[in-house]
């Protein structure tokens, strides 16, 4: 029996796409019903969003991610996991987990989203090695960079290529 076919999901997305994420979960009927208080962050949340409309997105690395170069993610380290389509559950990768390669070769995950993220890997991390996460099991984690609002520092930082040789 073979096993499963996941989707794999990478960072890149429609314009189309972007837009939607920060269309509201409420119906009107549920707005009506809430009072002032609540009403001012919802709008508040609107105006931040129309401000600082997304620009792009980064999906959490988990194990079964597959670097540029033939790498897998086969354990990873994160509190968090995820239950995919088929029910089998995986876990989030962190900065400082291991990628194997076919050949039995490791290379350990060098960046991710930053100490305020926990250092969740991420679709776009770096390996020691030079490689890269190019995708993931799950689409639902996501992190959005917005227009005009900075990453942390250390969120995916640009690595130079003497430092992982």
């Amino acid at each position: 029996m073979n096993a499963p076919v996941h989707p794999l999901y990478t960072n890149e997305v429609s314009p189309e796409f972007l837009c939607r994420l920060d269309d509201s979960s409420f119906t009107e009927e549920q707005l009506a019903g809430f009072d002032d208080e609540v009403m001012a962050i919802i709008r508040q949340q609107q105006v931040y969003a129309e401000t600082h409309p997304p620009r792009a997105i980064f999906r959490v690395a988990t194990e079964g991610s597959q670097t540029r170069d033939g790498g897998v993610i086969q354990q990873a380290a994160a509190p968090l996991t995820f239950t995919l389509d088929s029910g089998q559950k995986v876990t989030a990768a962190l900065k400082g987990d291991y990628v194997v390669y076919a050949d039995g070769g490791t290379a350990q995950i060098v960046t991710g989203a930053g100490q305020e993220n926990s250092d969740v890997a991420l679709v776009g991390s770096r390996l020691c090695n030079g490689d890269e996460v190019i995708n993931t099991l799950q689409g639902g984690c996501l992190l959005v960079g917005r227009a005009a609002v900075p990453m942390a520092e250390d969120f995916l930082p640009s690595i130079k290529e003497e430092e992982h040789q």
